[in-house]
């Protein structure tokens, strides 16, 4: 036996001491007469005597819990190959689908350009019948709304009908279907959202950046109006229908509204509603101007720190609690996962959509845009491992080098794109901690925590 190299043991801030595993996000609290022995096996396994049945049971669950592994397990080359089995599984289907790239919104830090474009019907059927080539060799298709606003008038009749279509292949093949969708909110009436939901959408993820006075300064209609009371509306009518995430896109000029918004939340009997913080960062030409607005990895990984310290004073549910990943990062570096322009075009990343083939990898109907093989290798050959700080970092299990995008961005750098759980490891789960001990709701173990503003 030896000790995982995921492995945390520390003191937290009332004394107590935690035991932490990166890779089975295993959280336990010391005995004080235990940690000794706990201390001894982690440093010596073969060579401590478990000389009483509790010495055993606490070595079998150390062993469960990942703490202590067998000698021949290499946890990095186990991190290699959960990566690329993940990659490159073929039981799922994920498309990431946007019927339109236009929107409602004119939000200051979007990197979208809002192009006035719906997906045609040629686009559409030839999307079902690729879903179709595909279907008899997948177990499940699962599939994300996302744009410009899918639900625009002019691109939810799209959703409305592919949905339709994929169900009816679904059905027919026995394989399994589910859908999320990203939205503003604006349009997600109670009517609507119990069409959806009959249309297998299940999660759906609203943004809200602050109360209504910071809200209505960033995220506003095309004429300037603000947006957030239409939208706190439009969740109380349909949060029964549907599994919903809160996301609050952060920046320097409003993180501390973040608290705020969970506030509003339980006060207007949203508590089902699981808000989490997301980093805006500058990913395109159209949000250049709000380059010195953002946040550092670091810098963000500290103010959230700080806001959830005081969330969990407050009683309120914000937080992100880091969870093992089961290898690929998102869509972009999965091969049987891609993702829709309006006109056809196939990406991989979510944030490099728009009507450029230059960045695509093909096109839904054959012929019409070359593959551009070049273009997918170089995601599915993005190799955290490869990365001498990646291989180094004990947190790699909670990231796998982080978001694809972000790490292409610096091929000469020793690792990829950090997660913000580096930076604030012990703390976080900390705070985990004490909403274990205090028998209250936890946040939740996923959302996350990286984009620029959806």
């Amino acid at each position: 036996m030896k000790a995982s190299r995921y492995n945390r043991i520390f003191r937290a801030s009332d004394g107590v001491w935690l035991a932490f595993n990166g890779w089975s996000c295993a959280l336990a609290e010391l005995d004080p007469a235990d940690k000794p022995f706990i201390e001894a096996i982690l440093a010596d396994p073969d060579g401590t005597v478990c000389d009483t049945p509790h010495k055993h049971e606490l070595r079998e669950a150390l062993l469960e819990a990942h703490f202590l592994v067998e000698d021949m397990e290499d946890e990095l080359v186990a991190t290699r190959a959960d990566m690329l089995r993940d990659r490159f599984r073929t039981d799922r289907l994920l498309l990431t689908i946007a019927p339109t790239l236009n929107c409602n919104f004119r939000c200051d830090y979007c990197y979208e350009d809002h192009l006035k474009v719906n997906m045609s019907r040629a686009v559409q059927d030839a999307l079902v019948s690729w879903v179709k080539e595909r279907a008899g060799h997948t177990a499940l298709l699962h599939v994300i709304w996302y744009g410009g606003e899918p639900l625009m008038p002019g691109a939810y009749p799209v959703v409305e009908r592919l949905s339709e279509a994929f169900i009816a292949v679904c059905r027919e093949h026995g394989v399994e279907y589910n859908a999320e969708l990203v939205t503003n909110g604006y349009f997600l009436d109670r009517e609507k959202m119990e069409r959806l939901k009959a249309l297998g959408v299940t999660m759906v993820q609203v943004t809200v950046d602050g109360p209504p006075e910071v809200h209505d300064r960033r995220r506003v209609l095309a004429g300037g109006q603000g947006t957030f009371w239409r939208i706190i509306e439009n969740l109380k009518s349909v949060v029964d229908l549907a599994a919903f995430q809160l996301r609050i896109n952060v920046d320097r000029r409003n993180a501390l509204s973040a608290l705020e918004v969970a506030a509003i939340l339980r006060e207007h009997g949203l508590e089902a509603v699981r808000p989490h913080l997301a980093q805006v960062t500058a990913s395109g030409v159209a949000c250049g101007n709000i380059l010195e607005l953002c946040y550092s990895t670091r810098e963000f990984a500290d103010m959230e720190l700080e806001v959830y310290r005081e969330a969990a004073k407050q009683g309120l549910p914000l937080g992100r609690y880091p969870f093992h990943r089961p290898g690929a990062f998102c869509t972009a570096d999965r091969a049987n996962a891609v993702v829709v322009a309006p006109n056809g075009l196939l990406f991989k990343c979510w944030h490099e959509v728009t009507l450029d083939p230059d960045r695509a990898i093909g096109h839904i109907i054959d012929g019409q845009q070359p593959f551009q093989k070049a273009v997918e290798d170089r995601w599915l050959n993005w190799d955290p491992l490869s990365l001498s700080g990646c291989r180094a970092c004990d947190v790699l299990p909670l990231c796998h080098g982080g978001c694809p995008v972000e790490a292409l961005k610096r091929p000469g750098a020793d690792h990829g794109a950090c997660e913000h759980f580096k930076f604030h490891l012990e703390p976080v789960v900390e705070l985990r901690y004490l909403y274990q001990a205090q028998g209250a709701e936890a946040p939740p173990s996923e959302g996350p925590a990286r984009g620029s503003g959806k």
